[in-house]
């Protein structure tokens, strides 16, 4: 069952069950979106505006070409989608209009933040890697495994570093 939370099945897609597995969840959701249900995915990547009448008045469902019935149901499907793959009580916290593309983007914002936070994260990461050495007392294996976890942390953020800089890095917070 954890198994198909995690991966998703042919009809249900990958769960995101918390905070912790946002980074993963989210490429796991939307490489199944894309396969599944590619027309959905479009309604995150352009923002689905239901058409509107000559007088400005949202069109009634009745009212929809083929076209438009089309877009229509591909964004109720993914907005459907969302809420099967986001646990209650982390969607409830979401604040969005109802929308799959502001669902998407509250979900952005509440697990990455905002642009400002995001960019002190980076400061404080390559700070991090700068400072990076052996703590007292601590196992190389201990010292490998919270340097991967800076590594994957910086990469998850886009910062890049040459293959010398990560192994130079290494070698010196070696005990």
């Amino acid at each position: 069952m954890n198994m198909e939370n995690e991966t998703g099945t042919l009809q249900k897609p990958p769960k995101l069950m918390g905070i912790e597995e946002y980074y993963g969840w989210k490429d796991r959701f939307e490489n199944w979106v894309r396969a599944n249900h590619l027309r959905s995915w479009e309604c995150i990547e352009k923002k689905y505006v239901r058409p509107r009448t000559d007088l400005g008045v949202t069109k009634a469902i009745s009212k929809l070409n083929d076209k438009e019935r089309d877009m229509y149901k591909a964004e109720k499907m993914m907005i459907s989608l969302l809420q099967q793959a986001v646990k209650e009580d982390i969607f409830i916290l979401l604040q969005d209009d109802n929308t799959a593309r502001s669902i998407w983007d509250a979900l952005k914002v509440k697990f990455e933040g905002s642009e400002k936070m995001i960019k002190s994260k980076k400061t404080l990461l390559k700070k991090e890697f700068d400072l990076f050495s052996s703590l007292a007392g601590e196992t190389s294996k201990k010292l490998i495994e919270r340097y991967c976890h800076l590594i994957r942390s910086m990469s998850l953020l886009g910062i890049e570093k040459t293959q010398d800089e990560w192994v130079d890095k290494l070698a010196d917070a070696l005990p």
